[in-house]
């Protein structure tokens, strides 16, 4: 993919997941964003994408909902940045080794798993856990399917209606 594609592509990504996280209470779908970054875009405009998607979120999050200047809240927020990267990495791994659909949703799958465990981990390290109950973890796995579905049929809507934007899922570079 040319770079006057894939920027375009890319900021189409950060702008649909950081203004539907707005209008679904704020469940930033970091794995769902990962995930179609990591099969539409170089790794360099993938890493951009997670990055300037993570950055929007927090100053949306610090500005406009109002989250406490403090530094338990903060150092929540870089925890979500280190778990999207990881989840990123995870992901790009795992579809650079095939150009199908079932490997990228088993990438998403393992993609989740790494971004929940680097966030388990920054809370057991002080952070705290008690957000990581069964149910709060099932409806964030919840909300990043259908996020990526979403994302998904965004994708192919646009192929469809403007052939050659949107780029087919591939191995990332």
């Amino acid at each position: 993919m040319n770079l006057e594609r894939s920027v375009p592509w890319a900021a189409a990504l950060a702008i649909a997941t950081v203004g539907g996280s707005l209008v679904a209470a704020c469940l930033m779908p970091f794995v769902a964003l990962a995930a179609m970054a990591a099969s539409t875009l170089p790794r360099r405009e993938g890493v951009a994408t997670m990055l300037v998607a993570w950055a929007a979120n927090q100053l949306l999050g610090f500005t406009l909902l109002g989250y406490p200047l403090d530094a338990a809240t903060q150092g929540w927020g870089v925890a979500i940045g280190v778990a999207a990267l990881a989840a990123y990495g995870v992901i790009a791994t795992v579809i650079a080794r095939s150009n199908a659909l079932l490997p990228l949703l088993g990438a998403a799958v393992l993609g989740f798993i790494a971004y929940e465990l680097v966030l388990y981990a920054y809370g057991a390290a002080g952070g705290g856990t008690g957000a990581f109950t069964q149910a709060i973890v099932l409806l964030l796995a919840r909300n990043e399917v259908l996020w990526l579905a979403g994302l998904l049929v965004v994708r192919a809507a646009v192929l469809r209606l403007a052939p050659g934007w949107a780029p087919s899922l591939r191995a990332a570079a």
